[in-house]
């Protein structure tokens, strides 16, 4: 079986790159034409990427500062 070449990027974005990328990837999702119109695999991929980008948001939400009560865990 030959192997695919993989290529992988680091990219640095902010808080609102995040959350818009987040809401353009719930877009294509829902506007999504379906097969055969688009490869299936595309959705796939669409609800990976959606689900990684929303942990990035609750990462953010977590991390940031004076989302929690004074004295909460």
């Amino acid at each position: 079986m030959e192997e695919m070449e993989y290529n992988g990027f680091d990219i640095e974005m902010s808080d609102q790159d995040v959350k818009t990328t987040y809401y353009a990837i719930c877009e294509a999702i829902r506007l999504w034409p379906g097969s055969p119109a688009r490869p299936a695999e595309e959705q796939e991929h669409l609800k990976d990427l959606r689900d990684n980008f929303f942990r990035m948001i609750l990462e953010m939400s977590f991390d940031s500062p004076g989302t929690r009560g004074e004295g909460e865990a």
